[in-house]
């Protein structure tokens, strides 16, 4: 049987998210765990202003968009936190850049960390508020 508690659906859609091409995202595999009319808050950060994206087709061309210089995006949860329908999840993001964009060489591996904040009902995100900070070039393996 399925567990389809707030947090379970929520940390079943970031499973999802990680390790796959950005192709799966805009499929309906990925967004069945998401409610048609979803939206997803992003807070300003020091590379863009706040975003409201209502709806799943805005949410599918932010992926596409986003995915045509991005890859090998994997978000590792540190820790998720449920009440009710609302979940928190702490997280550390990391992907490769694909080509030359402001800031960034093709082939530079970036990371962030940052807070996100779903509500869940009847099954569905409803609603992902976004607060990541900065997102730089990862340290090397050899810590350079």
């Amino acid at each position: 049987m399925t567990d389809t508690t707030p947090k379970a659906i929520v940390l079943r859609s970031i499973d999802l998210y990680n390790d796959h091409p950005p192709e799966v995202y805009v499929t309906e595999a990925f967004l069945e765990l998401f409610a048609d009319d979803y939206v997803t808050e992003l807070a300003a950060t020091p590379r863009s202003p706040a975003r409201r994206l209502a709806g799943k087709q805005a949410n599918r061309e932010n992926i596409a968009a986003i995915s045509t210089w991005l890859r090998d995006s994997h978000t590792e949860v540190h820790e998720a936190v449920a009440e009710g329908d609302r979940v928190a999840v702490r997280y550390t993001w990391t992907g490769v850049v694909t080509r030359d964009v402001p800031g960034f060489t093709a082939g530079t591996k970036l990371r962030a960390d940052g807070s996100d904040f779903y509500t869940v009902r009847d099954g569905l995100i409803v609603e992902v508020v976004d607060v990541m900070g900065p997102i730089l070039a990862a340290e090397s393996e050899t810590g350079g």
